[in-house]
């Protein structure tokens, strides 16, 4: 997955309310409502489902930042700890 705060648009750190504004304006933009009848409808799908895996991504816990005080990005590899990343190259 791409780094959630890039498909946002919003800066690493961004509150929660920049983070919520951004998924709006972006899912108000590429809504596959927005494109029936398209030849682009399925573009504005796999964009729309990269735009809900990231605001999911960040807004994981009920907030934009994690107590650990880390974003929750880059803590693993995929579904794995990041102890396991040199097994899986």
């Amino acid at each position: 997955m791409k780094d959630p705060y890039e498909v946002l648009g919003v800066p690493h750190g961004a509150s929660e309310d920049e983070i919520k504004k951004a998924y709006r304006e972006l899912a108000r933009k590429y809504h596959p409502d927005n494109y029936a009848n398209n030849p682009l409808a399925d573009l504005a799908q796999e964009k729309m489902k990269e735009i809900n895996e990231a605001y999911a991504v960040l807004t994981k816990g009920g907030g934009a930042s994690q107590s650990s005080g880390t974003d929750g990005y880059g803590a693993g590899y995929g579904d794995f700890p990041i102890e396991c990343a040199p097994l899986l190259i």
